[in-house]
């Protein structure tokens, strides 16, 4: 078990909160933010012996983090976590909206419910923007160190562009994510905070599981990424991590596709 945090005063440090990080690319993200300085909290939706676990993995690079859980479809929590992340680690300097869902069943987009596609959309989307909206006003309330980059990256999909039949309440909810960056971006650029729409492809996590067999048969036979492996959630966490850290600073409002050339157009 890590010990509780000692609260923290402001301090020149990169502090970072990526939401779904007890596992998948949510962790990868946070191990990498963690093996480049940053202080992590570690998110999870219940279950906080797992969000626990995580930490302690993030605190074994000689950072601090905390452990907090909530429900991101429940928008009324969201002050509170932010609250219990500040108090523990001091102001925020990087959010990460990365905690999402997928369909409750995939299958023909003929029989989806109303049921999945609202589970999707309140989660992936509308959950999306509000928690984006309660970071951009932390970070607009007070006075921004010139010395750190400040930074909002929301983890979408290439769903968000390619149609996926036996999943489409899934691809409309984050095609409402990718959006959420593109507007926050247009937001926020003129006060110093940067925002990046990250869209994985196919990567080796529980959400992906029952159709990775699938797809790796379509990757060695088919060549369905140019990459010939499937992705993995470092992969994910190393791109993150190099943006938080500034390393584009001139840039915002990008999609960052970390697919393995998946959607890369060919003949």
């Amino acid at each position: 078990m890590i010990e509780p945090p000692t609260p923290a005063t402001p301090t020149s440090r990169q502090i970072a909160f990526v939401t779904g990080s007890s596992r998948g690319i949510g962790r990868g993200i946070a191990l990498a933010l963690a093996a480049k300085g940053f202080d992590v909290a570690i998110h999870g939706r219940s279950n906080l012996a797992e969000v626990q676990r995580t930490a302690e993995e993030v605190a074994a690079f000689g950072v601090r983090t905390t452990a907090i859980t909530g429900d991101i479809g429940d928008l009324e929590r969201h002050e509170a976590m932010f609250d219990e992340v500040e108090a523990a680690l001091g102001p925020l300097t990087t959010f990460v909206n990365n905690a999402g869902v997928g369909a409750l069943k995939r299958g023909d987009v003929l029989e989806a419910s109303v049921e999945s596609y609202d589970h999707c959309m309140l989660h992936n989307a509308k959950a999306a923007f509000f928690l984006t909206q309660a970071a951009s006003r932390r970070l607009l309330a007070r006075p921004r160190d010139p010395g750190l980059y400040y930074s909002i990256l929301l983890v979408s999909s290439v769903s968000a562009v390619a149609a996926s039949v036996n999943r489409g309440e899934y691809c409309v909810s984050k095609a409402a994510t990718a959006m959420v960056a593109q507007i926050f971006a247009a937001r926020l650029a003129a006060e110093g905070v940067n925002v990046f729409d990250l869209q994985p492809g196919v990567i080796e996590t529980d959400m992906s599981r029952p159709a990775l067999a699938d797809y790796q048969r379509r990757v060695d036979e088919e060549g369905l990424t140019l990459i010939r492996r499937l992705g993995q959630p470092s992969d994910v966490g190393a791109v993150a991590a190099s943006i938080a850290a500034g390393g584009m600073p001139y840039v915002t409002g990008q999609v960052i596709r970390i697919d393995g050339a998946l959607l890369l157009p060919r003949f």
